[in-house]
This record gives C-alpha cells, structure tokens and sequence, in this order.
C-alpha cells in the first residue's frame, strides 16, 4: 500500500475530524500500519511518536502547509486507497466499503435548484441512491428526517437522475409515491429511514452532494 507521508503540529490534532475512530496503542509506525491494512475502510492513519498511539480514519487527511516543514510528534499517512480524488478540504468524506465521496449539507433546507447549483459547485452532483448497500450507507448517516437526493420525475419521462440516466433503484415509504409523475409542482426524491418520498423541487430540505471517484 502507497503512502503518502505528511506532518501535523501536535497542538493541531483538535482540528482533526470529530469522527475519528479512537487511538491505539502500538509498540510502532508499523504495528499502526498494520492496523489499517487490517481495516477496510481505513484510508489514512495518524502515528504519535511521542506516546505511540494510532488513529485510523475512513477518509482522507490534509494537513496544513505551515506544517510540514517542522519537526514534530504526529505524523499523517495517506494511503493510495480509493479516496484520493475526494475534496477533503471542501467537507467531504470518503467511505471505502462503497466507494462514495459524499458531503452532507445537514444544516440548511433549500430547493432543488439551489441544492444542484451547490453541489455542481463543489465538483460533484446530488447524492445517487442507486444500489441496496449505498441504500443502507445513508439509512446509517443520516437519521434527521427527509433528506434531498438525485431523482426528478418529469411528465413522459419518469424518474431520472440528473445525468439523465433513468432512475431505476427505488424504496418507497408506505403510501409514496402520492402523486403522479409530472403532474402539479415537479417532483424530486428524497430519502428517510422509513423510505423514499417524492417532494416539492421548490421545498426546503437538506441535502447530500456526492463526487464521483
């Protein structure tokens, strides 16, 4: 496994990401290695020299450029898993199990347009629920309710995704779709725990953008 070898100032690892699996102890470099080969999903590693602990993470890590000049006690190794095309320092989060460079704009609740715009802006497009396992990757990360996904249903068309390719993987709640396709307001997907829904494109709700690796 390649590695790609940068350096982190000790007092910065609180600017590390919140989901970061817990450290390790190790007797090395090595034994940390070791540890995510052993792991799937990992796709960087953090090695404290200073009391030998280990952090695997299921995404790729920056560090910043004042800090990988200086001697220190961290150092930050990314692997050539899968990954290496996601814009980490736009948000996003790789998982390697499904392949899927994602980003959740959880805080705000906007249109379908102005989702699009968003997402086309960083690089990437509304997320694409096209397969049961990434079904149930964002049945596990996102538990908030209703959240926007890639899928508008046009009169004469149906569903398709927003690169034009027919939508052909579905979960509806009970009771959806409740209306007809193309009649009234147009209609877009959008995902919960219970199922898909088919809403409002003018509504607000959250969104999940995702780039395509």
């Amino acid at each position: 496994m390649a590695l790609v070898r940068l350096q982190l100032h000790l007092s910065m690892v609180h600017f590390l990401p919140s989901d970061i699996a817990p450290p390790t102890n190790v007797d090395s470099v090595l034994d940390c290695f070791s540890s995510c080969l052993r792991y799937q999903q990992c796709v960087s590693l953090i090695y404290n020299r200073n009391n030998k602990q280990c952090y695997t993470y299921p995404g790729r890590l920056e560090a910043p450029f004042w800090g990988t000049s200086i001697n220190t006690d961290v150092d930050i190794y990314n692997t050539n898993r899968d990954g290496h095309r996601c814009s980490s320092h736009l948000g996003y989060d790789f998982n390697s199990v499904i392949n899927v460079c994602f980003k959740i704009h959880g805080d705000v609740k906007t249109s379908l347009s102005s989702a699009n715009r968003t997402c086309v802006s960083e690089g990437g497009h509304l997320i694409r629920i096209n397969s049961r396992s990434k079904d149930d990757f964002i049945f596990d990360i996102w538990r908030n309710g209703l959240v926007r996904i890639d899928g508008t249903c046009t009169a004469g068309e149906g569903w398709k995704y927003s690169n034009g390719d027919n939508v052909t993987y579905f979960r509806w709640q009970h009771g959806q779709p409740n209306s007809i396709c193309g009649v009234g307001w147009g209609k877009n997907l959008a995902s919960a725990r219970s199922g898909f829904h088919d809403v409002s494109c003018c509504s607000g709700y959250p969104f999940i953008c995702e780039i395509d690796m």
